[in-house]
């Protein structure tokens, strides 16, 4: 008896462990699918391609079905050029874009859930869109040698500011 219910665990979770496996793909019994994964997040338009295949590999990493699931993004070093598009993922509350080339930031005016964003070595000249965000706690803008320096009024409320050399 202790050798069928050992065999049975045993098989049971084998059969997890291969559903696990599958969780891209449909799973039928008998003909009636008994498991449907949620399709992954595909509408949407970035016209940067850096950005667009770093959020694109976001949504695969973390099985992402809706934009407003999305609510952190790595995308430093990737040699992204322009934000356009990015604003759509406003449920986004941490991002890191460090090293990239990036000039305009407007776009992150739409990411009103960002609490940390670290946009250090590129070449931001105006800050001025992140000033009013209301739950932006963390900022770095390190290594952007054009940055007009913000007054230390500028800013709603932050934890943490790491502006470049030029504007201690």
């Amino acid at each position: 008896m202790g050798t069928q219910r050992m065999l049975g665990r045993w098989l049971i979770g084998i059969s997890l462990c291969w559903l696990a496996a599958c969780q891209q793909y449909d799973f039928s019994v008998n003909e009636r699918v008994v498991y449907s994964p949620r399709p992954l997040l595909t509408d949407f338009r970035i016209e940067d391609p850096a950005l667009r295949s770093c959020i694109e590999q976001a949504i695969n990493d973390n099985k992402i079905s809706s934009v407003g699931e999305l609510q952190t993004l790595d995308c430093s070093g990737a040699g992204v050029r322009s934000l356009n598009g990015l604003g759509r993922f406003s449920s986004l509350s941490w991002l890191n874009l460090g090293g990239n080339a990036l000039q305009d930031i407007r776009e992150l005016v739409a990411l009103l859930e960002l609490r940390s964003v670290l946009l250090d070595d590129n070449r931001i000249e105006d800050a001025s869109p992140l000033y009013r965000l209301p739950a932006l706690a963390v900022v770095n803008l390190e290594g952007n040698s054009g940055l007009r320096c913000p007054a230390p009024d500028s800013w709603v409320s932050l934890e943490r500011l790491t502006l470049p050399r030029h504007c201690r």
